[in-house]
């Protein structure tokens, strides 16, 4: 088949592109003719993958223009990544933006809440994903969890018999290493760390949203814990913060950093009080790798978080108490757990299967 999928960009650091990369070369290796559309791509483009470049622009402005583009390709079907009205396939998996806003709306001032009404970028968004999602041509929306899929009716009365809910999938091979105990040990020596200090793991970019404010004020109430802070965002603010609340001794702030499984053999628990996450990635990694979460219901990811066994879910990524107390749980548990994660390629079947029902 000639499928097609649509990305505004790819440079291999975020969990969407990283999706897109799994999905192009899954597809490709199966045979089938893959276009994509994007205003960039970091790195080489997968063999049997043709890139079309569409010059980037402001959101409605390009997603009209990757839409004709894909409609000038004669595909059988294609997929985006990105609010584009007119998709036969569209996967939310930037989750609801009009539920990104309102639970935002809880950390911010009123006149910065009062801001999100006049906002353009905001406005231009929220129509575009209103539009996207009430086309007469889209067939399918993949929702990355059930919590993105119960936004989809709340906020835009989606169909549920339109919803499909695939959870994002782990790379099993790139994880193997997470599980061999020698793995732990080279990586807490040579970030020198002490034997039995417990370790909590911070991964993910964008910080504020990922909810580090609310990481370090949890740390400051764990005197013994150590909290290793990995992924693209600006640290000075951060270790700023760090030194106000008296943990700055106690965090390391590691960058950004192309293998996760040291790091989550290393660490004891990961902790990810996030503000609003479709369906986190690196949570999906540590379950499979039987790192214990700690994460908030404002996650996707905490659907799959089992209580006292693979972690804890906190009600609100502000309740710092609470998440405290959950740390403290996940790292009292057992690592090495099983944890069943969807697949790569269950997640590639699953999707690929919509692709084949959703005609242009």
């Amino acid at each position: 088949m000639r499928l097609g999928l649509i990305r505004y960009k790819y440079d291999f650091t975020g969990g969407a592109e990283r999706v897109l990369g799994l999905l192009t070369r899954g597809l490709a290796q199966r045979g089938h003719e893959v276009h994509v559309m994007a205003s960039a791509w970091q790195g080489e483009v997968p063999q049997g993958v043709s890139l079309h470049q569409v010059p980037p622009a402001k959101p409605p402005v390009w997603a009209a223009a990757a839409l004709d583009t894909a409609q000038g390709l004669a595909l059988d079907s294609f997929l985006s990544m990105e609010r584009v009205p007119g998709c036969p396939v569209f996967r939310a998996g930037d989750g609801v933006h009009a539920a990104w806003l309102e639970r935002r709306a809880v950390y911010e001032s009123r006149l910065k809440r009062l801001s999100f009404g006049l906002n353009p970028k905001h406005r231009a968004l929220l129509d575009l994903e209103r539009r996207t999602l009430a086309a007469p041509e889209l067939h399918w929306v993949i929702a990355i969890s059930r919590m993105v899929a119960g936004e989809l009716e709340r906020y835009y009365q989606v169909p549920p018999e339109k919803i499909k809910v695939i959870y994002n999938a782990v790379d099993e091979a790139d994880l193997a290493p997470a599980r061999q105990s020698r793995t732990r040990r080279g990586k807490r020596e040579e970030l020198g760390l002490e034997q039995g200090r417990p370790v909590l793991l911070f991964l993910g970019s964008g910080w504020e949203r990922k909810g580090l404010a609310f990481a370090l004020a949890a740390l400051a109430r764990l005197p013994q814990a150590l909290l290793l802070v990995a992924g693209r965002d600006r640290p000075q603010p951060w270790q700023n913060k760090a030194r106000a609340l008296g943990v700055e001794g106690r965090v390391r702030f590691l960058g950004l950093q192309s293998q996760v499984a040291p790091l989550l053999a290393a660490a004891d628990a990961l902790v990810l009080p996030t503000i609003y996450d479709p369906c986190s990635i690196a949570c999906l990694e540590a379950l499979y790798v039987g790192t214990p979460v700690v994460t908030t219901a404002a996650a996707g990811a905490s659907e799959l978080v089992q209580e006292g066994l693979s972690g804890a879910v906190v009600s609100a990524a502000g309740e710092v108490e609470e998440l405290a107390a959950a740390c403290e749980k996940a790292l009292a548990l057992n690592k090495g757990f099983s944890h069943q994660v969807p697949s790569q390629q269950q997640w590639l079947a699953q999707t690929m299967a919509l692709l084949e029902e959703g005609p242009v």
